[in-house]
């Protein structure tokens, strides 16, 4: 049987997302230093559905396979970035483990619903819930990247094409961020 497009795609995914995440954490010296207290670490981020099972009905009418999202494990560098690696890594080495006998990681799991609720939420600058489970110092430091750390995504395009195209760019993202939220699913028209 042929892999389902999720089991295909996720490795490239995972990789450009990684490097995504540490494009975001390296931008603040802050976050690149609360983290390189933990190297070595292991974070498991895990994938919920809820009671409803939206996204899982979605996925399958739409790649027809396997529609589990794969677990992502993510270790904590020396440099305070991310790393991703198998599975199956052991959580701790002991050349790596920051203290014997201390916790060795954190489990993050996101609460998935509803599609069109998770792009309406990630419109208004909102992230999905997730509960932390784990070593309290690398919770509190998960805590304090997910509510602190944003994308500059107008610096980084600034780069590229100028300032003054950047901004026309980001108002243009603010309009059609705004026409999403007034946008509500089955009523055919605009709030």
């Amino acid at each position: 049987m042929l892999p389902s497009p999720i089991q295909w795609l996720a490795p490239a995914v995972l990789a450009r997302l990684v490097l995504l995440l540490n494009h975001v954490v390296a931008s603040e010296p802050q976050a690149v230093a609360r983290l390189k207290a933990h190297a070595g670490r292991m974070i498991d981020i895990r994938w919920a559905t809820g009671t409803a099972g939206v996204l899982p009905a979605f996925f399958s009418r739409v790649f027809q396979g396997d529609t589990a999202l794969p677990p992502i494990r993510l270790l904590v560098t020396p440099a305070g970035l991310f790393e991703a690696v198998a599975e199956n890594t052991p959580a701790s080495t002991p050349a790596s483990a920051p203290t014997p006998g201390a916790p060795v990681g954190l489990t993050l799991t996101v609460q998935l619903g509803d599609p069109i609720d998770l792009l309406k939420r990630a419109v208004r600058g909102e992230r999905p819930e997730v509960n932390i489970e784990g070593d309290a110092n690398l919770a509190e430091v998960a805590s304090w990247m997910m509510k602190n750390l944003r994308w500059d995504i107008q610096d980084d395009v600034a780069r590229f094409v100028g300032n003054t195209p950047a901004e026309v760019l980001r108002k243009v993202g603010e309009g059609i961020s705004e026409a999403l939220q007034r946008w509500r699913p089955g009523s055919g028209a605009p709030r």
